[in-house]
Order: C-alpha cells, then sequence, then structure tokens
C-alpha cells in the first residue's frame, strides 16, 4: 500500500496496489464540489443542488487517471501511459468537473481577484501552456518522480504533477464553461478561437510532440531506465505518448468547437 503512486525499482506486476491518498482526494473533491453548489444555490434562494452527473463523470475519469493500474504505470514504467494520465487529469476531467458547476456557484467567485484574473481568457491560456511545459520538462519529471528520490519524495513529487495538471486543465476550461457575470460576454467565435489556440495550435504541444515523436532518444531518464513493460521499447513508448498528445488534444479540441458552433447556430436560428 502506498499513500500516492511513485516510480518504483522494482518490474511490474498486475497485483493490485492500494492508494489511499488517491481515494481520499476523490472524496474530498466530489464533497467540495457539493458544498459550492449548495453554497450557491442558499445565496440565490434557489433548491440545494447535488452533484451534476457530469461532474461524477469528471471525478470517476480522474480516479482513472490517479489509480492502479494507469496511475501506477505512468508514475514510473511509460511515458505513453503518463500522457494518457495527463490528457484525463488535466484535459478530459476538468472539463467535466466544470461542466456540473452551477452558474449560482459561479458567481461566488468573483469575489477573489486572482480567480477573476487566472480565469481571464489570456491569463488562462498562458498559465495553461506554462503549466504543461514545465510539467513535461525532461528536468522536472526526472528531478520529482525518480525512484531514487525515496518513496516519500516521489510520491510527493507524483502528486505535485498531478494537481498542477488538473489546476491547469481548469483554469483553461473556466472561461469557456462559466461565464463571468461582470465581464464582456466571451462570444462563440472567440471561445473557438481560444480552444484552437489552446489544444490545436499550441507551440508548447506542438513542440513535445515533435520531441517526442522525433527524438532519437528517449526524454525521460525515468522512462528509459524504468524496469522493461511488455517489450515495448523506451523509444516506442516515447513516441506513442507524442502520438496520444497530438490525437487526443486535436480531438478534444474538435469535440468542443462542434458544441459550440451547434449551440452558436441554435441560438441565432
Amino acid at each position: 500500500m502506498q499513500f500516492w503512486c511513485s516510480a518504483r525499482d522494482t518490474a511490474w506486476t498486475w497485483e493490485w496496489t492500494a492508494y489511499p491518498g488517491v481515494w481520499l482526494f476523490i472524496i474530498l473533491l466530489g464533497v467540495g464540489l457539493v458544498r459550492w453548489n449548495r453554497a450557491g444555490a442558499r445565496r440565490a434562494g434557489t433548491g440545494a443542488s447535488s452533484l451534476h452527473p457530469l461532474s461524477v463523470v469528471g471525478l470517476v475519469l480522474l480516479w482513472l487517471a490517479l489509480d492502479w493500474p494507469i496511475g501506477a504505470l505512468g508514475a514510473g514504467y511509460l511515458a505513453s501511459v503518463h500522457m494518457v494520465q495527463f490528457l484525463l487529469i488535466g484535459l478530459l476531467a476538468p472539463a467535466a468537473l466544470l461542466a456540473g458547476v452551477t452558474p449560482e456557484a459561479a458567481a461566488l467567485t468573483t469575489r477573489s481577484r486572482v480567480i477573476e484574473w487566472l480565469t481571464r481568457p489570456v491569463p488562462a491560456l498562458i498559465v495553461f501552456n506554462a503549466i504543461v511545459l514545465l510539467t513535461h520538462l525532461p528536468p522536472v519529471v526526472d528531478g520529482l518522480m525518480s525512484s531514487t528520490l525515496g518513496p516519500v519524495r516521489a510520491q510527493l513529487g507524483s502528486m505535485l504533477i498531478d494537481l498542477l495538471w488538473l489546476a491547469g486543465g481548469v483554469i483553461f476550461w473556466w472561461p469557456i464553461l462559466l461565464r463571468h457575470p461582470e465581464r464582456p460576454r466571451f462570444v462563440p467565435p472567440l471561445r473557438m478561437l481560444y480552444l484552437v489556440a489552446g489544444l490545436m495550435f499550441s507551440p508548447v504541444m506542438f513542440g513535445l510532440v515533435g520531441f517526442m515523436v522525433n527524438a532519437d532518444r528517449p526524454l525521460y531518464g525515468i522512462y528509459e531506465l524504468a524496469p522493461p513493460f511488455s517489450g515495448l521499447s523506451s523509444r516506442d513508448d516515447h513516441q506513442l505518448a507524442g502520438v496520444l498528445m497530438s490525437i487526443t488534444g486535436a480531438t478534444t479540441a474538435f469535440v468542443g468547437l462542434s458544441v459550440i458552433f451547434f449551440r452558436w447556430s441554435k441560438t441565432d436560428g
């Protein structure tokens, strides 16, 4: 049993491992979402709001990404699974979580100047890309997640990267999914441009994909030196990680663009 998934210097086995820290985090996050929605409902004088089904989907995606086996494989064995973690934690789960936040709950955050500034489109785009770049730099990944750091530090390092991904994803999706009543309306064409700039033509994502797919040697020592897994070479593993980032980022943007466009056309119609 470990508190959080982290790199280990032993060969991979399919023996289940408990990660109570992950379970506790998911429970606390779910409770926090319920309390946030209910606080918004009380302030607006409406009925109490429970956990929205989309928020449940977001919590499930987070649990799958953080717990065994994906969390364990991504923390110290396969760069491709680590990329799956990023895509779930940093892109898909935050969108689902925020989609379940009520307008009344979102209005409570207008009193925070930090949140108000961070969730403006331009700062949100910059912060998201900065987090993506920082958490994928080889010195950061190897320096925070290596098993040579010892079990406690490796777990803390893995947890820090996971939480940064989640925070970055929430900041990125906030301008699209949660409306700020005191700001000019973020009109559909600008939201579509925002998605294209953030996911389809992001220089950070393009650069990372290019390095992972075309590099002569693997970028991350933690995965290059990891115990072998299922005959997959470290270079092939890194190339697969790059392909996953490219395809999933573009697909997420395409789905988001489609939803925005069809809602826009329906409203205008």
